[in-house]
C-alpha cells in the first residue's frame, strides 16, 4: 500500500515540471507538453487511488473473515468441552447431572439463537466477537423475550451499536489492576414500555462506580441514551433510549 501511495503523490509532484518549463519559456509546445503531463498525472493519481482502496477494502474482508474463522473454532471448542462433560456424566450414570448440563446447552443455545436475531448484523458481529477473541473482561449478553431491533432506523441502529461499544470500553478502562481475578460484563437487553434499556452488570474489580458512570455519560454524550445507576455503589448500570413498539 505505501508503494501506491508514493506514485500517487509522485504523480502529482511531477506535474510541476512542465509548469516550470510553461513559466520558464512559455510556448505552444510547453503549453502542449503541460496539459499532457497533467492529464497522464491525474490518471496515474487516480488508477493508483483506486488500487489502494480496493486493497484497503481487501484487507477489510480479509480481517472480518479471520475474526469469523476465529468465532468459529472458538465455538466449536466450548461446544466440544460442553460434549465431553455431558458424555462422562452419561458414562458415570449421573442421570441428574446429565439433565442439567443438557439444560444448560439449550439454554445457552436459545440466548445465542436470540443475539443472532437481535437485528443490527453490525452489533451482532461485535458482540459475538468480543466475547470469542478478548480475555481481559468476559461478556454474557442477556436477551429478554425475543426483541428484534430491525424496525430501528439506520441511524438509530448505528447510533445504539456505538453507544454498546463505548460503554463496553468504559468497562475495559475502568478495570482495576488486580491480576488473577476475573471480570464479567453482562448485558441484558430487553423492553420497557416505549424504551429500550440496556442493564450492564460489572463482576470483579472495577475502578469507583460514580466514576465510571461519568465515564459512560460522557462517552455517550449528544446521543440522547439516558444513564442510571441501578444499584449504589457497585458497577451497574442501565441505558434507555426511545424504542417503538
Amino acid at each position: 500500500m505505501k508503494s501506491l501511495k508514493w506514485i500517487a503523490v509522485g504523480a502529482g509532484l511531477t506535474s510541476v515540471i512542465p509548469v516550470a518549463w510553461m513559466v520558464w519559456k512559455p510556448s505552444l509546445t510547453a503549453g502542449v507538453v503541460c496539459i499532457a503531463w497533467a492529464a497522464a498525472a491525474s490518471i496515474a493519481s487516480a488508477w493508483s487511488a483506486r488500487k489502494l482502496g480496493e486493497r484497503r477494502q481487501q484487507a477489510a474482508v480479509w480481517q472480518v473473515e479471520q475474526t469469523a474463522i476465529q468465532m468459529l473454532n472458538h465455538h466449536r471448542h466450548d461446544w466440544m468441552n460442553e460434549l465431553q462433560i455431558l458424555y462422562g456424566y452419561i458414562r458415570l450414570g449421573k442421570h441428574d447431572k446429565s439433565v442439567q448440563c443438557v439444560e444448560r446447552i439449550k439454554e445457552r443455545m436459545q440466548q445465542d439463537s436470540k443475539l443472532s436475531k437481535l437485528g443490527i448484523p453490525s452489533l451482532v458481529f461485535y458482540l459475538h466477537s468480543y466475547r470469542t477473541l478478548n480475555h481481559s473482561l468476559q461478556l454474557e449478553v442477556e436477551i429478554v423475550d425475543h426483541i428484534q431491533l430491525d424496525r430501528l432506523t439506520p441511524a438509530m441502529a448505528d447510533n445504539l451499536t456505538e453507544a454498546v461499544i463505548r460503554t463496553v470500553n468504559a468497562f475495559q478502562q475502568g478495570e482495576k489492576s488486580a491480576r488473577g481475578e476475573d471480570r464479567l460484563l453482562t448485558i441484558t437487553f430487553m423492553q420497557q414500555e416505549h424504551e429500550l434499556a440496556l442493564i450492564f452488570e460489572g463482576d470483579g474489580p472495577f475502578d469507583n462506580p460514580h466514576r465510571l458512570k461519568l465515564q459512560i455519560e460522557e462517552s455517550l454524550e449528544g446521543q440522547g441514551i439516558r444513564v442510571e445507576q441501578t444499584h449504589p455503589g457497585e458497577a451497574s448500570y442501565r441505558l434507555r433510549l426511545p424504542f417503538a413498539t
